[in-house]
């Protein structure tokens, strides 16, 4: 299995080959925020360590839909904490496998997440499960088993929920995988980014279409939803790590989005 490392190194590379376009990516302060804590994370932050952040996933973790793997969510997450925070060092491992189910992605937790000693693991999961029919309970032990391994080893886990396209309204159970993210959630205090949410809104706020959120498919992302999830993801990180840096009095120059 290839393994997706995406450099601070290569950050400056990633951001000339996927240059933004100009429309931003505004979404209300109660989505992005992250409820939970991230205490390894943040200990890092402060402790002016590399920083190494792995998103694990199926297609959309992968970069399904964009025009390079320099357009993926992973490495504009990169782009974006980098240019925040310049005088931090940041790593962002791309683990998406494309059309996972959230047990696949349990079976790789051991052999592919747990070896590179990650501060945050960015698990993004649900959509397949919902596509196939995966029953609920199961997808629930499914996630609990996998964020207890990943929290035995002391390791931050930020959920990220399923994309907003036009054929999740014909999935029964898919508002209930929405519901189901949540409530695990806020039941084991692991933060949530509420991807379905946000760029709904970005549709009903009439930012874009869903056009110029998705593939040709009109299921994956493409290169302007990759570059707002990179972007709003890093906005809620930065607003955890810069909090966290106020309070224990450092000094730290974050830069604009």
């Amino acid at each position: 299995m290839a393994v997706g490392y995406v450099s601070s190194a290569h950050a400056q590379a990633a951001q000339t080959a996927t240059s933004p376009p100009k429309k931003a990516c505004k979404a209300p302060n109660e989505l992005v925020h992250l409820d939970w804590p991230m205490p390894r994370l943040t200990a890092a932050f402060r402790k002016g360590e590399v920083i190494r952040i792995v998103a694990l996933g199926s297609s959309s973790t992968q970069g399904a839909g964009a025009s390079s793997k320099a357009a993926s969510y992973p490495s504009r997450l990169l782009v974006e904490l980098q240019h925040r925070f310049p005088e931090h060092k940041f790593e962002v491992v791309n683990l998406g496998i494309g059309g996972q189910l959230a047990r696949d992605m349990l079976a790789r937790i051991a052999s592919a997440v747990l070896p590179l000693d990650p501060d945050l693991v960015i698990w993004q999961t649900g959509v397949n499960d919902a596509i196939r029919g995966v029953k609920i309970s199961e997808f629930q032990s499914t996630v609990d088993a996998g964020l207890n391994l990943m929290q035995k080893h002391g390791i931050d886990v930020v959920l990220l929920n399923h994309q907003y396209y036009p054929g999740a309204a014909r999935l029964p159970n898919f508002p209930s995988y929405l519901r189901i993210m949540k409530a695990i959630s806020t039941e084991r205090k692991i933060p949530l980014l509420r991807r379905y949410e946000i760029m709904q809104h970005m549709v009903t706020s009439s930012q874009f279409s869903v056009e110029e959120l998705l593939a040709p498919d009109k299921f994956h992302l493409n290169d302007t939803s990759y570059r707002c999830l990179g972007e709003v993801m890093a906005d809620a990180l930065a607003e955890e790590l810069t909090t966290v840096a106020s309070r224990a009095g450092l000094r730290t120059h974050v830069s604009g989005p």
